[in-house]
């Protein structure tokens, strides 16, 4: 035996005697099939990693963790995707709130809500669900849903409509940002273009994120920005909502002329201190800021390749750069699925297992990257040949220690 205590986290037993195995991966023990159950839409990522699960467990993990389900095909099965296309952002969070009553309040077992979903019955069994409750206890996303139900159809969304609504919003932002960042609100959108157009690169980087925060909003993985503003360094949802919560107050805080100066010095996190701003995960943010935009650790662009990898749809992903190619062994990958191999155990290592990712820096520079995934708990058979020829890097370097890539601007991805 390998553990000393029920695995489920939430188990109040306190027994440390008399586990039961987990038949299929015999990795995990549980004091009662009770515990067990309860603990299976954690436990099956590890149980079946490497395998295709389905989308109903992504959907109650991001539940259980209170945060909006990030795998693709999730956001299409229980309409988040199409929720935030048409009504916005918020409405993540609102379907969120709905789910939440579904599963931990009613507590609909995951495989009748999954069956909902396959038979195309889903709206109709959350109704059916919520129905069972008394009016006044059913919460405020219930009747928001019911104001919205295309969201749960299975009906395509208008593309067109869906393009207008963000062409406009695009443009809204734009112009409000620019009032906001000291601009004149009598220039034109051309003449607005035109003027960002002529800005340097990190005064252009700025005005974006000064955009996109004064909108309650905070940058995705798929532009550069979110390397160098940190949003790299979130561990978690809940993290990445902090930091953008964060800058929002910062930079409704100071001038925009003094926030481009500290990006430009790579003193972001010492302009958040003097304003009084704290983060929870200081340690991370700093180690990212400490050089961009102009440098940063291969590690961070490791974790941004794998960031905006978890929130692309399959087929449209990105390309890992040249220094995560020679650092973390894509430049070893021979056919694509070596490539998916390593995209899996990095998703793992970030997503699952959460890894310090300067301790996976350290690991690569001493050469050790497989080492490393071992003592993580990874698990890399039947892969584990293919493995230890992948992982391979050029590390240790005599006289290197610093593992500082530069970022260069223009090649970076998005804005």
């Amino acid at each position: 035996m390998t553990e000393e205590r029920c695995h489920y986290v939430c188990c109040e037993s306190g027994r440390i005697t008399d586990l039961k195995c987990c038949s299929g991966c015999r990795n995990a023990w549980y004091c009662s099939k009770a515990c067990q159950k309860d603990d299976w839409h954690y436990h099956i990522f590890d149980c079946k990693a490497g395998q295709p699960i389905s989308t109903v467990y992504h959907l109650a993990r991001a539940i259980r963790r209170d945060v909006i389900p990030v795998d693709p095909q999730t956001r299409r099965d229980y309409g988040f995707d199409k929720a935030e296309k048409i009504l916005g952002g918020e409405s993540g969070s609102k379907l969120c709130g709905l789910y939440q009553g579904l599963l931990n309040i009613l507590e609909v077992p995951l495989k009748k809500v999954r069956t909902w979903q396959r038979e195309g019955r889903l709206l109709d069994g959350i109704k059916a669900a919520f129905e069972t409750l008394p009016p006044d206890n059913r919460g405020s996303y219930f009747p928001w849903l019911l104001q919205h139900p295309y969201i749960l159809d299975g009906t395509p969304v208008d593309a067109e409509f869906v393009h207008r609504r963000e062409e406009q919003e695009y443009v809204n932002m734009v112009e409000e940002g620019w009032v906001f960042t000291g601009g004149s609100p009598d220039d034109t959108p051309d003449m607005i273009k035109s003027k960002i157009a002529a800005m340097t690169p990190t005064r252009r980087d700025c005005y974006h994120l000064y955009s996109i925060t004064f909108h309650h909003s905070h940058p995705s993985p798929n532009f550069k920005i979110w390397l160098t503003f940190g949003f790299v360094a979130a561990m978690s949802l809940g993290e990445e909502q902090e930091f953008g919560r964060n800058y929002e107050k910062l930079v409704r805080s100071c001038s925009f002329d003094e926030f481009c100066k500290a990006y430009e010095s790579s003193t972001i996190p010492e302009l958040f201190d003097r304003h009084r701003i704290s983060f929870c995960n200081t340690r991370l943010f700093r180690d990212v800021m400490s050089g961009t935009p102009h440098v940063n650790k291969s590690v961070w662009d490791l974790k941004h390749y794998v960031d905006e990898l978890i929130c692309t749809d399959m087929g449209k992903g990105p390309t890992p750069i040249p220094s995560v190619g020679c650092d973390y062994g894509y430049f070893n990958c021979k056919v694509p699925a070596e490539c998916k191999l390593l995209d899996d155990l990095y998703k793992y290592l970030f997503t699952e297992l959460q890894v310090d990712p300067l301790a996976l820096h350290e690991a690569c520079l001493k050469g050790e990257l497989l080492k490393f995934a071992k003592n993580s708990g990874m698990k890399l058979s039947p892969h584990t040949a293919k493995y230890t020829r992948l992982l391979k890097n050029p590390y240790p370097l005599p006289d290197f220690d610093s593992g500082l890539r530069i970022v260069p601007i223009t090649a970076s991805r998005g804005t």
